[in-house]
């Protein structure tokens, strides 16, 4: 055993994407998102938040012939017009083609064919054989160009997506909402109207608890209560970034076994690699949102009245609604009655650079699109909110039906299950009612 961890490889993954025994939480958001009503939904998240992740693993989970869905993960990364997409597409289904054909559906991948063309006949063939594609498109921000040079095109491709034949789920960074600006003279509606939209949030405790420790993998790593809260609060739960500053402090040894050891101060300053990614994410905030982080970076914790003070030339309403898109998405955090930058990686890169962001180029998405998105965006939550009630509604009555009559005796395991959904239901209950008070 000794030898086994001497020669351990570190079990965080930074820096490239996961699924299966490496992938952590987002059960009941993959469960949404193969549920909802909706054939196309829109999945917004910051760079690195684990988009192309969540993609993978619901492909793998869908893989199996026993699932109603066929999936085709399509990665537009580099495609700079149509031409480009229909050869990524030829060589999506020609690895999808394998779970298609067992279910009788005909598969030729062609990178001649138009791909809004090639969607529309794969849709009528699953409709025909009872099964159903489901569309994995990663990287999505490469629409942007393409919607510039070749509107009418875009227009058709909206249509394939959106025409119920088949599932899709889309992900990028806010910047795609810059479609809508490109789209706004189009005599239908903008490209993104049609989409429900999810946001990609920080990992739910329990899943934050689990990567800290990989209890996922054949060699857990060893940590210590204290330790992993305080992982969580410099972290804010997201996954990029607790493997990030895991990944930092493992250590393994003859003596000492795959542990995390104690946490420095300069453990927590980001690298030039992150301070990258902030500096992106950071370019595709509205003016409106700029404002809010720079904000609230330079007070350390701020009120919503300070906030209302410091842009108190915008309606409340408009900044309230930026601030929920910012809490979503991870920039900022609600500290009691309070506002505090998302992460601590994040508060120290926006302290040193303060001076050269107020001083950035406008960003190239406007408030106002961004802000109709939001609104709607909020909408689809409280949706999503309440169907996760109705499904842990549906555990907890599970778990009652499963004790015989008059037996107040069960397992350890039992009870620790009933207490988690009690307390998922109470943050889902605590979440509607703060987005219905606009905080």
């Amino acid at each position: 055993m000794e030898a086994l961890y001497s020669n351990m490889r570190i079990p965080y993954v930074v820096g490239r994407w996961v699924r299966g025994h490496n992938h952590y939480g987002r059960q009941r958001l993959i469960d949404y998102l193969l549920t909802t009503s909706d054939s196309a939904t829109w999945l917004v998240g910051t760079r690195r938040m684990g988009k192309t992740s969540l993609l993978r693993q619901i492909e793998q989970l869908t893989a199996s012939g026993e699932s109603l869905f066929v999936p085709v993960f399509w990665d537009l990364q580099g495609c700079r017009n149509s031409g480009d997409m229909a050869v990524e597409l030829a060589y999506a289904l020609e690895e999808a083609q394998p779970r298609f054909e067992p279910r009788g559906v005909a598969v030729r991948p062609n990178a001649g064919e138009d791909a809004a063309d090639a969607l529309r006949s794969l849709g009528r063939s699953a409709i025909r054989a009872d099964v159903r594609p489901l569309l994995l498109i990663d990287e999505a921000e490469a629409l942007i160009p393409i919607a510039e040079a070749e509107q009418a095109w875009l227009a058709k491709l909206r249509k394939a997506l959106q025409e119920g034949n088949l599932r899709c789920i889309v992900t990028s960074t806010k910047l795609l909402a810059q479609l809508n600006e490109v789209n706004a003279g189009w005599t239908t509606s903008p490209f993104l109207f049609g989409f429900n939209l999810a946001n990609l949030w920080q990992l739910d405790l329990e899943a934050a608890h689990a990567l800290i420790r990989q209890e996922q993998s054949p060699h857990p790593v060893q940590v210590d209560d204290a330790l992993a809260e305080e992982i969580l609060r410099h972290t804010n739960g997201h996954p990029y970034l607790i493997q990030y500053l895991c990944h930092r402090l493992f250590v393994s040894g003859e003596r000492r076994k795959g542990i995390l050891r104690d946490l420095t101060d300069e453990d927590l300053n980001p690298d030039q690699l992150l301070a990258g990614f902030f500096r992106i994410d950071f370019q595709y905030l509205t003016q409106v949102e700029r404002q809010l982080l720079l904000t609230v970076s330079e007070l350390s914790v701020a009120t919503r009245e300070e906030l209302m003070a410091a842009l108190s030339e915008e309606p409340p309403q408009r900044v309230d609604t930026f601030l929920y898109g910012l809490r979503k998405l991870g920039y900022l955090r609600r500290l009691h009655d309070r506002w505090a930058v998302g992460n601590e990686f994040m508060r120290r890169w926006l302290q040193d650079h303060r001076a050269e962001l107020v001083e950035l180029s406008a960003p190239p998405v406007g408030d106002a699109v961004h802000e109709e998105i939001l609104r709607a965006g909020r909408d689809n939550e409280l949706i999503y909110l309440r169907y996760e009630i109705e499904e842990l509604q549906a555990d907890l009555s599970r778990i009652l039906l499963q004790q015989p009559d008059g037996q107040t005796n069960t397992s350890e395991a039992t009870r620790e299950e009933f207490e988690r959904i009690q307390l998922d239901l109470v943050q889902a209950r605590k979440e509607i009612e703060r987005i219905q008070s606009g905080e």
